[in-house]
């Protein structure tokens, strides 16, 4: 029997997503979407160890997905995890429990495979063109950086440098301290040495965000024009609003941060910190054009799956 109906759960740091499509003639159609937080780097992600809590939250997200796949009958799942997973030192005995009570068998992906998957998911979004655009995915416990154009990858990397990983290194204040910016923007030059080069030798025309932080700062600042994405796949950034928003954010306190329209709740406590982290990237890049994708590495192996 053909299989028609195809699924991908994304195990990710902060969320575990699912996607639910149907292979049409002209490639898929997308069935149901869903997301469930779970913050697998809340107890230990610096440590290396998914807590109590979090390994349960991920039990739960996967038991209600298992009931989803079945309603809607699918006849196959992939199924990923990424850098909370695939770093954790408790993470095997995690993964044993989830295939003996879901019967979900988790493939780990590296980071290069994460890259590349991004990269297809935001093709399948965004208009790339002939020059050359530096993709970025900021996950909870690594970020992914892709020089590419609409033809070919000419770098990839994945560093531990996730919005999650970097709340639990820095624990910082509230609002967040200027010299708790410094000592960050100087990790990230430390860090970003590579990245640095490689855009020296590919520079980019533009930045694309895949997914997570880069959908909530759209969704703010489209809530600012009392305007939404809608269906829509990708999304072009006014970078002055931009910056007002990176200002905000800096001076907020979380509760003032939970309150911004179109800020959600599961983003509140680390958004400040993705924020200085593509602002660093922008100033040390000189990249003055940045678009939004809203897919990303779901949508990339589910392309793989339904090409």
């Amino acid at each position: 029997m053909p299989e028609k109906r195809i699924a991908v759960i994304d195990c990710g740091t902060n969320t575990f997503n699912l996607l639910i499509a149907e292979k049409t003639e002209s490639g898929y159609r997308f069935l149901y979407r869903g997301k469930r937080v779970v913050k697998l780097g809340s107890q230990g992600i610096k440590d290396g160890i998914i807590g109590p809590d979090p390994a349960d939250r991920a039990l739960k997200a996967l038991r209600s997905y298992k009931m989803l796949l079945d309603r809607f009958r699918v006849q196959r799942t992939e199924v990923v995890g990424t850098a909370a997973l695939r770093d954790a030192k408790n993470g095997a005995v995690l993964l044993r429990q989830i295939k003996r009570e879901t019967g979900f068998r988790i493939r780990l992906i590296d980071g290069k495979e994460e890259a590349s998957y991004i990269y297809q998911g935001v093709k399948a979004a965004v208009h790339l063109q002939e020059h050359i655009s530096l993709i970025m995915d900021i996950g909870g416990g690594s970020t992914e950086f892709i020089l590419c154009n609409r033809n070919k990858i000419f770098w990839k990397r994945s560093y531990r440098l996730g919005a999650a990983r970097l709340l639990e290194i820095l624990q910082p204040g509230d609002p967040i301290k200027k010299t708790e910016i410094r000592r960050l923007n100087a990790l990230l030059k430390e860090e970003l040495v590579s990245l640095e080069n490689a855009w020296e030798r590919y520079p980019p025309a533009e930045l694309i965000g895949s997914s997570g932080s880069f959908d909530t700062f759209a969704a703010i600042l489209l809530k600012k024009k009392q305007r939404s994405l809608g269906k829509k796949t990708q999304y072009t950034f006014d970078m002055h609003a931009f910056q007002q928003l990176h200002r905000q954010l800096m001076s907020a306190t979380y509760r003032e941060r939970l309150a911004i329209p179109g800020m959600l709740r599961m983003r509140a406590d680390m958004i400040g910190l993705a924020s200085l982290l593509l602002t660093f990237v922008l100033r040390q890049s000189k990249i003055k054009t940045m678009r939004l994708s809203t897919y990303a590495l779901k949508e990339g192996l589910l392309a793989e799956m339904a090409p």
